[in-house]
This record gives structure tokens, C-alpha cells and sequence, in this order.
């Protein structure tokens, strides 16, 4: 589980570090998240609250003070298994598969809403968390809360000109990666394992996500194979 204390600037810095170490020069600098961040709230009126649409590792492990939380749900945007995470949750031999949202369809989650006088630094460690490899692009979307309100909240979709998408990936490839792979934040089944029992908490019903954790079930029942099918030449992202 994340903790506040790990999105921290100096820890960051010191996994972007790690990184570019390793070959991985798309991570983006603290700078680089700071222009990133002032410009998704360049039009956000100063002094309001600020609305967090989350759909993954969000739901279950926010991290965030928030003041207020709905079940809601975002039209034109779908869960999707589509970028490789070579360090967090798998190795450069056997990546693991992380969500972001892609179009098409739509997606039930949490929506958080941030007290105006924390929309700094609660953002601040929000972007340390989701923009570290550059793989998301912030967006505003419309997003129906439970108690019928339409507010506009910030989420995180992922940018398929990004060296790790991977949303092209056959769904037998992707539940391999997602049974087997493991890194230095756990196992990607984990991951997948939490974001199904908090959606399920919510009444949330995603067939996509529910496919996903049968695959890997059965998988996982099966005598393990060597990987060697689905292993991925990761030292391309490093060019």
C-alpha cells in the first residue's frame, strides 16, 4: 500500500533517478510534473474544491485527504490492462500490466473531492503518483455522482504515443502478464485482485475486470510455464 510519505518529492526523485539509471530516460523530472500539473488547473478558478475521478488503485488506496467521497460513474472512457509497468509491479523479463482508462465505453468509480485550501499539495502528490513515467495525460471529464450531481473531476487516461502502451495486447497475453509477473510494489495479480473486491464493495459490476480475474485464476491453477511466449524486450522503451 502506498503512503503518503512515499509520494513525497524527494522519494520520487529518487525513483525517476533509479529509472533513468536502468535506461527508462521517459520518466519526467519534478519540473516536468510541476508544468504538467499547473497546466491541467490552468482554468480552474482559484480558491474552489477539486473533484478526483478514480478507477484503479485510486478506489482502494487514494492516499489523498479528501472531504467527500461518491460512487459516480464517466461516460467515453473504459478500464483497460493497456500499458507494461517493467519495475513497480513486474521485472523487465516479465512485465506487468497496469489500468488506465481508454476511449470508448464507460467506467464506474470513486470520486474524491478535495477541500480547496489542500488542492495543492493533495495535487502535488497526486501527480508524483500517476504522472512519474509520463504514460497518463491529466483530463477533465463530466462525471455523474451517485447523488445525481454532474461535476468535472480530474482523471488520469493513458496516451497510446507512450513507448509502454500496449492496449493492442491479445487478452491471453495480458492475463499471463497480470498471473505471473511480480516487482518491488507486489504482485500484478494483487493489483488486480484489489481493484475487483473494491469494485464489487460498490456494487460496481465490471465484466471486463471479472473476465480478467477468472483468466488469472485459471492461470494460476495451472502448472507454471517458463514465460518464454510472452517475455517482452523492454530495453526498447529505453531508446
Amino acid at each position: 500500500m502506498l503512503t503518503r510519505e512515499d509520494l513525497t518529492s524527494e522519494r520520487i526523485d529518487q525513483i525517476v533517478a533509479d529509472a533513468r539509471a536502468a535506461g527508462y530516460h521517459f520518466f519526467l523530472s519534478s519540473a516536468e510534473r510541476e508544468a504538467s500539473l499547473r497546466e491541467t488547473m490552468a482554468d480552474h478558478p482559484p480558491g474552489a474544491d477539486v473533484w478526483v475521478f478514480a478507477y484503479g488503485s485510486l478506489m482502494w488506496n487514494p492516499a489523498l485527504e479528501y472531504v467527500e467521497a461518491q460512487s459516480c460513474k464517466v461516460d467515453g472512457w473504459r478500464r483497460s490492462f493497456c500499458f507494461w509497468t517493467p519495475m513497480g509491479r513486474g521485472t523487465p523479463e516479465l512485465p506487468g500490466l497496469m489500468l488506465a482508462l481508454e476511449e470508448g465505453g464507460g467506467c464506474e468509480g470513486i470520486a474524491y473531492r478535495l477541500a480547496a485550501p489542500h488542492v495543492q499539495t493533495e495535487l502535488g502528490l497526486l501527480w508524483n503518483r500517476e504522472m512519474l513515467a509520463g504514460l497518463y495525460k491529466a483530463r477533465w471529464v463530466p462525471t455523474l455522482l451517485k447523488d445525481g450531481r454532474t461535476v468535472s473531476a480530474i482523471t488520469f487516461v493513458v496516451d497510446p504515443a507512450h513507448c509502454q502502451y500496449c492496449g493492442d495486447l491479445p487478452v491471453e497475453r495480458a492475463a499471463h502478464h497480470i498471473a505471473f509477473a511480480e516487482g518491488r510494489r507486489g504482485a500484478c495479480r494483487d493489483y488486480l485482485t484489489n481493484t475487483a473486491e473494491h469494485a464489487r464493495s460498490l456494487g460496481i459490476h465490471d465484466p471486463y475486470i471479472e473476465d480478467m480475474v477468472a483468466r488469472v485464476a485459471r492461470l494460476r491453477a495451472q502448472p507454471a510455464s517458463d514465460g518464454s511466449s510472452t517475455t517482452l524486450a523492454l530495453h526498447e522503451l529505453a531508446k
